[in-house]
């Protein structure tokens, strides 16, 4: 480690930041925390760049308005400058996460930092949930019971390297979706979800927020391993496109998911 670097930690989105940062308050320690923008699981990564990603978000997964969001550079440039020697949290079974902190070892480019990895950490939170398989699902109180802290580590240069081999495989194959599969991350089609999303809606019309809701449940939490996390931009996109070609029916003036209402396509008899 450079004797004068600032050590800062890194994680993927606001939340998770927030909770890391409570956590590290509460065992006496006040160094920054830095939250990286941009869902890498998804969207155009070859070449990485924000106008084309947020292009690609609106033509494709058409979001609620909320979730238009730009996703700033500046975050990343302060996570990998050489000012800092980085302390980046992860939970590998998250695709968000795992997309992320490749492109972060990536960046890196060989240089050195530390790793607290929470992947299989055998711990039950706060809510009853055995092996978290994100971060996003511990509480600040759960990081501190688990002991996640002291499982810092150094990322070594081959560990560095493999990462970074991996991203670029991805990037090269630049797929519309990556998902966790046998703790890998690997490109999946833009479809991969639409089966499970078709399964969880009903005869009935309901708005398209809880079908979207009751599908990220059923992923994460009754599947086989579960853990198998999908943002609602996604699912709002594929219920969309869903609609558009017949595959459920969709009713209602947009733009957002609580704006329109999904059931399951009706038979109906020739007059």
């Amino acid at each position: 480690m450079p004797g004068e670097a600032e050590v800062i930690h890194v994680v993927w989105g606001a939340s998770r930041a927030d909770t890391v940062r409570e956590a590290l308050r509460l065992q006496g320690d006040e160094a920054r925390v830095i939250a990286l923008s941009g869902s890498l699981h998804f969207g155009p990564i070859n070449p990485l760049d924000p106008d084309v990603r947020h292009a690609w978000l609106k033509a494709v997964l058409r979001p609620d308005p909320y979730a238009d969001q730009r996703e700033p550079e500046e975050p990343w440039m302060e996570a990998t400058s050489a000012r800092v020697h980085p302390v980046y949290w992860v939970c590998m079974s998250d695709a968000a996460e795992h997309a992320s902190f490749l492109e972060f070892a990536f960046r890196m480019n060989g240089r050195s930092f530390d790793i607290v990895d929470a992947t299989a950490l055998d711990f039950v939170t706060r809510d009853g949930i055995r092996k978290p398989w994100s971060l996003g699902i511990m509480r600040c109180e759960d990081i501190v019971a688990s002991g996640l802290r002291d499982k810092r580590r150094v990322f070594t240069r081959a560990e560095c390297d493999a990462a970074a081999a991996a991203w670029t495989s991805l990037r090269s194959e630049d797929a519309p979706l990556r998902i966790v599969r046998d703790a890998r991350l690997v490109s999946a089609p833009l479809t991969h979800f639409d089966a499970v999303l078709i399964t969880k809606a009903t005869p009935d019309w309901e708005v398209a927020a809880k079908v979207i809701g009751r599908t990220m449940q059923h992923l994460t939490d009754e599947v086989d391993p579960p853990g198998q996390v999908v943002s609602d931009i996604i699912l709002f996109g594929r219920l969309q496109a869903l609609g558009d070609a017949g595959g459920l029916e969709i009713r209602g003036p947009g733009p957002g998911m609580r704006d329109y209402e999904v059931r399951t396509p009706t038979t109906r008899l020739p007059a």
